[in-house]
């Protein structure tokens, strides 16, 4: 990626903060804003339009299994050749 944001906490939805404190949600401890996140990956489920969130589930309804939502996607494709029905 190009992009100097990309995987930094200052654009996860799961980093908090107020004034100049920042804290990651799924950690739960203090971070820096330009941190970057280990668990996050390029096709994690938190970024997929086929995931179903509710309150702290996430549900894949493609294959109808429980998720984690930072979990990276088995159908992710970078090059986007490909398509979740199967081809």
């Amino acid at each position: 990626m190009t992009d100097a944001r990309y995987g930094k906490c200052r654009v996860c939805r799961f980093c908090v903060h107020s004034e100049n404190d920042w804290a990651c949600m799924i950690k739960s401890k203090l971070v820096h804003p330009g941190d970057s996140c280990e668990r996050f990956r390029p096709g994690s489920c938190e970024n997929c339009n086929r995931v179903k969130l509710d309150f702290d589930r996430a549900t894949c309804t493609v294959t109808g299994a429980e998720t984690d939502i930072l979990s990276v996607c088995d159908h992710y494709d970078p090059d986007g050749r490909h398509s979740f029905d199967g081809q």
